[in-house]
């Protein structure tokens, strides 16, 4: 893989803040991060309140590849190719349900909800009863585990414990999966749609770009709120080493929402006092948008999460769902929906800005030649972050603006596209350098 290797550090120059579209268009690079990305990342599946009660299912995606998340009759989640053993055939069309079994409707293999192999037509006759069953269940993850509710599955054996991968973003997904001591719940609809343009794009512009906010979304913020792009809003930016990232809106002005007049008002400042109460000052102040790595983002401080599913170099699909305190008033939940799909749904005020960058974006990339040649600025800030922040962890830009967590996000792309084995981070080297 040397050559390769080399190749592609040299289209992501991450410590110069250059980076080549190629990245973004090529389909060899593309069929790789399947592989070398996608097939050994830990990758978001669900929330627990997604998947309640026993036999309860959804489908979703790891990478190109689809997966049945289940919950188990003793209250544990599986998480399975969806996948005949026979002929790859899917086992299940529906979004989500509750099931005991999947039948193939290709030759009638069926599986319980725990992915074993249950019935086999013609077993005894055509099989002449040598078809070892047990060995024929679906393919399952390598490795399955939760962080706040908040489901995590990798195809690979070797990657590390999910509270390692995640680290200490966890700081961070605090802020909007704990902040109140209920806990969060993910309402029931997503809303799903496709972009042509990279997933990538996407996810970086969630791991901490305040700065397109201004300009991209400048008539949809106005409405809202004037002042919401007049300056800069104080903040940070925050970037893992492990390739997440985040902005971090500390101003605790809940009037610099993009709803000044937020019908959701009354609840969301007694929320804050719970909130400063459960998790401290400063960090109850945090809100904005995150990602984490690779493909899972959201804005914790207008309850969306999605997920960027990549569907080939130049297409992907959004999947959006609306989070909300699960001990709310069911009146807040419905308004929150509402108000969560006016802005960030598929035709959303604030979305339909961000999807036009991305497809026009695809479009030039896919249609060109010239543009592809020339390379990404990526140097906003570089040089001006550290890792000694008085008051938050990881590596912090100490304005609301900057490219840290991109710069950071590229560099763990490009540490798992270039690795044969788990890309191992090694903090004390790296601190001694």
């Amino acid at each position: 893989m040397s050559s390769d290797a080399d190749e592609l550090r040299a289209k992501v120059q991450w410590d110069k803040g250059l980076i080549s579209p190629e990245i973004f268009i090529d389909e060899g690079i593309y069929r790789q991060e399947l592989k070398m990305l996608f097939g050994r990342a830990w990758l978001f599946l669900a929330h627990d309140s997604m998947i309640p009660n026993p036999g309860d299912f959804l489908n979703t995606y790891m990478g190109g590849d689809p997966v049945i998340v289940a919950r188990q009759r003793d209250g544990s989640v599986k998480a399975y190719l969806n996948a005949c053993r026979h002929r790859g055939m899917k086992v299940c069309r529906a979004e989500d349900g509750n099931a005991r079994n999947f039948m193939c409707t290709y030759h009638g293999w069926t599986y319980d909800i725990a992915g074993n192999l249950v019935n086999v037509p013609s077993l005894d006759d055509a099989y002449h009863g040598e078809l070892d069953t047990g060995k024929w269940g679906l393919v399952q993850v390598a490795q399955i585990d939760c962080y706040r509710g908040l489901w995590f599955a990798t195809f690979d054996s070797a990657a590390p414990p999910l509270p390692d991968y995640l680290g200490d973003s966890t700081y961070y997904i605090d802020t909007w999966a704990d902040r109140t001591p209920g806990g969060i719940e993910i309402l029931p609809g997503a809303i799903k749609w496709v972009i042509s343009g990279n997933w990538k794009i996407a996810a970086e512009q969630f791991a901490g770009d305040g700065y397109h906010g201004p300009i991209t979304h400048a008539s949809s913020l106005a409405v809202f709120n004037p002042d919401a792009v007049k300056q800069m809003r104080p903040g940070r930016q925050y970037a893992s080493r492990q390739g997440h990232g985040a902005s971090i809106d500390d101003s605790g002005d809940l009037a610099l929402s993009r709803f000044a007049d937020d019908p959701l008002y009354d609840y969301k400042q007694d929320r804050e006092v719970r909130a400063r109460e459960h998790l401290g000052e400063d960090r109850a102040k945090i809100r904005g948008n995150f990602t984490v790595f690779p493909n899972m983002s959201g804005l914790s401080g207008n309850a969306n999460l999605r997920v960027w599913h990549p569907k080939g170099p130049n297409t992907f699909e959004i999947w959006s769902w609306t989070v909300v305190d699960k001990d709310a008033p069911d009146e807040v939940k419905k308004a929150q929906q509402l108000s969560s799909s006016f802005t960030e749904g598929a035709a959303g005020m604030v979305e339909v800005d961000d999807g036009e960058n991305w497809n026009l974006m695809g479009q030039l990339l896919e249609r060109g030649y010239q543009t592809r040649k020339m390379p990404w600025n990526y140097q906003m800030g570089l040089g001006w972050e550290t890792d000694r922040d008085e008051k938050y962890p990881g590596r912090i830009n100490a304005t609301l603006y900057g490219e840290t967590p991109q710069r950071g996000f590229y560099r763990r792309w490009l540490e798992f596209m270039t690795s044969d084995k788990w890309p191992v981070v090694d903090a004390t080297r790296e601190a001694a350098e």
